[in-house]
């Protein structure tokens, strides 16, 4: 299984250092985060990051996109579902073969209260309009061959499996597909902390963010390895056969503290991970 670097957990870093850093400690590819990137000039930007990841020998795995398809504002909608397609076009001219992102954010007063937002707070409009500037879109991701992913992602209206899965079903592409991020589960709906929640997502998944959190005193804290957090993922990556997911998962730390230190240590835990289920056996006692 391919294992790739989010560009995210670098930063504060310049790209080059995301992608020697995944050269160094053996990740296949990279996620490209807009931190690193300026989608308005998709097709020049997109080149200008794959000459930097060619010469590390670093693959652009995915690229992400952020679209507000949720606003009222329908001549602003149109302009970002112009541009997520114009991204998808310079995917597929790239050789990239996926794109990973949201559709917009919806947050009350309360916005660090992750439950309390995005699917609770969504009305109809919100998903009749999102599905109707997304069927557009995903018929663009067929036509270029390149998966666009819905990230599980607080705060949106597919904040949870179950709100991503009805977005899905609304748009009802075979080019949209899930992307579940247990550590933003984590943090926003109960029902959707443990493994089996995945379940629901079988054959829907199209990409696989892996980070952890944990809570203290209420709080989320995302300042933890993914050896180290609340959630097991030597048991989320058990569930991978039964959602028939084989593409790659990618790993992004969102703490504080040096990025290398992590990045290092989680593809080393999820290597180990992945060779105790294939041998079918049980972790250590402790984590490495």
């Amino acid at each position: 299984m391919d294992i790739v670097l989010h560009s995210y957990t670098f930063r504060d870093y310049p790209l080059e250092e995301a992608l020697r850093a995944a050269k160094r400690f053996g990740y296949s590819g990279l996620e490209l985060h807009h931190i690193h990137f300026n989608p308005s000039y998709i097709e020049e930007e997109l080149a200008r990051c794959l000459k930097l990841a060619k010469a590390q020998g670093v693959p652009i795995a995915c690229v992400d996109f952020k679209a507000d398809l949720i606003t009222a504002d329908a001549a602003a909608a149109n302009e970002a579902a112009k541009g997520l397609k114009a991204g998808l076009r310079a995917c597929a001219k790239f050789g990239i073969p996926r794109m990973n992102g949201f559709t917009g954010f919806l947050t009350g007063p309360q916005p660090g209260d992750f439950a309390k937002n995005g699917s609770a707070i969504a009305t109809e409009d919100h998903y009749a309009r999102c599905a109707e500037r997304l069927d557009s879109v995903a018929e663009c991701a067929e036509d270029c061959g390149v998966a666009l992913n819905i990230e599980i992602h607080m705060n949106t209206i597919h904040d949870t499996v179950a709100a991503t899965l009805r977005l899905l079903d609304l748009v009802g592409s075979p080019a949209l597909l899930a992307n579940p991020d247990p550590g933003n589960m984590f943090a926003t709906c109960a029902e959707d902390r443990w493994p089996a929640a995945l379940d629901a997502l079988a054959r829907r998944v199209g990409y696989f963010h892996l980070k952890n959190c944990r809570m203290r005193h209420d709080a989320f804290d995302f300042s933890v390895p993914l050896s180290g957090g609340d959630i097991d993922f030597f048991r989320v990556l058990q569930r991978f056969p039964a959602l028939g997911y084989t593409g790659p998962v990618c790993i992004e730390y969102v703490g504080n503290g040096d990025p290398h230190v992590p990045a290092e240590a989680d593809i080393r835990y999820i290597k180990n991970c992945l060779a105790w289920i294939a041998e079918g056996a049980s972790p250590p006692a402790q984590n490495p």
